[in-house]
């Protein structure tokens, strides 16, 4: 009977306030959820979380190995820098990396992340965030994570915006996979300007040294026996931002625990 009620009810609410499908615009049914079945069906999805190597993965890695290349190792002021972490951190793991689905700007996929990032669509961000979770559990890549870090936001914009994104979405993931979500770990020590245009190269000067680890969690790794780090964001461009991340990341964790990448879309592929 209380079953009968709370279906009317919501039967109601569509009457008063009817959802649409993110992606078409098309009245939902009552038991769609932020997609229609048909735009559910054909969401381009990556398929990368059962790939070791897949764009996304290579696409990171060239850039950690560039900042190899270019400047020793990335965080090179990580707490355990003795001689041998030094030696080892010639010796990064292969990142993981992975998406749900791919984005293209002339595709009505994009208003997802567009949803959940400008227009305050936090249900949304949960729902593609276990999605995503889910795809993530049943890949052995990621079965060892141990830890789930959403890309922080500048407190300013965290303000104004009244939440992270990437920490909404963040969450989804750690609740599927059973693991924690820190989101003391990393901060935002300056406000960056829109990314929207600018070239790769412009990309990475734009948010080089905007992020910065807590020195007092220096002793974490080890401390907690962590040996899989998940970075987490809305979407995969140029990887700049998820690269600064990484290395500030690398200030705390040496090279011996695996931090890998992903987000509810990658700009490229299909």
């Amino acid at each position: 009977m209380k079953g009968i009620v709370l279906r009317g009810l919501r039967a109601a609410g569509e009457i008063l306030l009817p959802r649409q499908c993110i992606t078409c615009g098309q009245r939902l049914l009552l038991e769609e959820k932020h997609l229609c079945l048909e735009c559910l069906a054909d969401l381009p999805q990556t398929y990368f979380w059962t790939m070791s190597h897949n764009p996304m993965a290579d696409k990171f890695n060239e850039v950690i190995q560039k900042t190899l290349e270019e400047g020793g190792s990335p965080g090179n002021d990580c707490a355990t820098n003795t001689s041998d972490a030094a030696e080892d951190s010639r010796h990064e793991h292969y990142a993981y990396a992975s998406a749900l689905f791919f984005y293209h700007s002339e595709a009505q996929y994009r208003l997802i992340p567009y949803q959940i990032k400008y227009h305050g669509n936090i249900r949304a961000g949960r729902y593609f965030g276990r999605m995503l979770g889910n795809r993530l559990a049943s890949s052995e890549l990621f079965e060892d994570v141990d830890m789930v870090v959403p890309v922080p936001l500048h407190w300013t914009r965290k303000w104004k915006r009244g939440y992270n994104q990437a920490e909404v979405i963040a969450g989804a993931v750690a609740e599927v996979l059973g693991v924690p979500m820190r989101t003391d770990l990393l901060k935002r020590r300056k406000r960056t300007v829109t990314q929207t245009k600018m070239n790769v190269e412009d990309k990475r000067k734009n948010v080089a040294e905007a992020f910065v680890s807590i020195p007092s969690l220096a002793g974490i790794a080890s401390e907690n026996g962590i040996r899989h780090l998940l970075l987490i964001d809305d979407v995969f461009t140029t990887g700049s931002t998820l690269m600064a991340c990484f290395t500030a990341l690398r200030t705390v964790f040496p090279p011996s625990v695996r931090i890998s990448v992903a987000t509810l879309g990658f700009v490229g592929g299909r």
